[in-house]
């Protein structure tokens, strides 16, 4: 790979896109064309946080802290990012950088945002299970605040020696929270409440940078491993990371709190918000949503998985709405329309091992229909730019 590859997706006038020649000019170029919907986003979040006097110096700091655990070329890309909105740099910051925070200070009353271990059900079908060429992997994202965390589908070019990578996830950042690279290697995540109080966050690699690092250096679950074993594992953030290639497919418990990283290889593997090789939280939400997902995989000895398996898991609503449900709605009431205090479904997402392309539905599964790109194709421009997330936010 070198800087001359060519990203194939045509800009949102649908003209050529010019030769990648670095992660700022890669920045630049998607902070284009997801302008529209992370301005009104944070134009959104700046009027709440103005009529809730939020005080910003607390997330602000975080934000800032926690840019030196980035690698120096996502570090470039958010400093490009930032530039290129025309909003409030320190708000931005948060936006990109304390989210999580921020909806802790705007849900109002007892709710719960993405501090608490309540959102994400995943699931892995390996090989053997799977009626499909390689395994395959489900990730519904459950997020606090989905209101004003605009989603596109991104298609990152190889830059350098580094690998290109596609997924579905939050307009203006440089996180990553799962994805498909152009070797074929899955990556996918759920948030565990089981991280250490004794480091800064300077010190810990955040999730989303630990997937994208995996996508953008990794061809093999193998290779994944090595490069997440080769962190002491108390500087690693809890997670339950998915992975899948061709060939293999794995899923790893995450345990900084503890320094052990368990792997589950199973057939079917399913996770939402708590370890179960090891000891976490364990909300009453994550176990039900836990065991509605297994008990709707389990089938008949010797059956094979296919995607619309994994999609009806992802559309189910048993025990809901509200937590207990894997296709989360906002509950009656509950912080309308942005939810704030409650975790509800922001997209959903259908995998293949060793297959560089996504199937993805944006919002609630239960609501829309499919859409599937696969890497170096043509974007839909609505996808791309988040506009089509922002005309159905606009509908609500």
């Amino acid at each position: 790979m070198d800087a001359s590859d060519v990203d194939a997706s045509p800009d949102s006038n649908g003209e050529p896109i010019p030769a990648v020649e670095s992660f700022a000019a890669q920045a630049r170029r998607r902070a284009e064309a997801e302008r529209e919907v992370v301005e009104w986003a944070i134009d959104e979040l700046e009027s709440l946080i103005a009529a809730r006097d939020v005080d910003l110096e607390p997330l602000l700091e975080y934000a800032e802290e926690s840019q030196s655990s980035l690698p120096d070329r996502h570090r470039r890309a958010y400093e490009t990012m930032a530039d290129a909105f025309d909003v409030d740099r320190d708000l931005y910051a948060v936006y990109a950088l304390a989210y999580s925070d921020l909806c802790e200070e705007l849900a109002e009353g007892d709710g719960r945002s993405e501090r608490h271990p309540n959102g994400c059900t995943n699931a892995l079908v390996s090989p053997a299970a799977a009626d499909a060429t390689g395994s395959l992997v489900l990730k519904n994202r459950d997020i606090a605040g989905r209101g004003t965390r605009p989603k596109s589908i991104v298609e990152q070019p190889p830059i350098d020696d580094y690998y290109g990578f596609l997924t579905v996830d939050t307009c203006g950042t440089v996180m990553v929270f799962k994805g498909v690279n152009d070797r074929g290697l899955v990556a996918a995540n759920t948030y565990i409440d089981a991280n250490r109080e004794d480091l800064d966050p300077g010190e810990q690699l955040r999730n989303g940078t630990a997937i994208r690092r995996l996508l953008e250096e990794c061809t093999s679950v193998e290779e994944a491993r090595s490069l997440l074993e080769s962190y002491p594992t108390r500087r690693l953030m809890a997670q339950t990371l998915f992975l899948a290639d061709g060939t293999d497919a794995a899923l790893l418990e995450v345990d900084p709190a503890a320094e052990r990283i368990a792997v589950d290889d199973d057939r079917v593997v399913v996770r939402t918000n708590h370890f179960v090789d090891g000891a976490s939280t364990v909300t009453e939400s994550s176990k039900r949503r836990r065991d509605r997902a297994r008990a709707l995989l389990a089938g008949e000895s010797g059956d094979r998985l296919d995607r619309d398996d994994l999609w009806a898991v992802a559309a189910d609503h048993a025990n809901g709405p509200g937590d207990d449900s894997i296709c989360r709605h906002p509950e009656p009431e509950t912080d309308d329309p942005h939810a704030f205090g409650q975790l509800t479904t922001a997209s959903a997402a259908v995998f293949e091992g060793g297959s560089p392309e996504i199937e993805v539905v944006m919002g609630n599964p239960c609501e829309r229909d499919r859409t599937r790109v696969s890497f170096g194709e043509a974007v839909p421009p609505a996808f791309r730019t988040g506009r089509q997330w922002l005309d159905r936010v606009r509908a609500t």
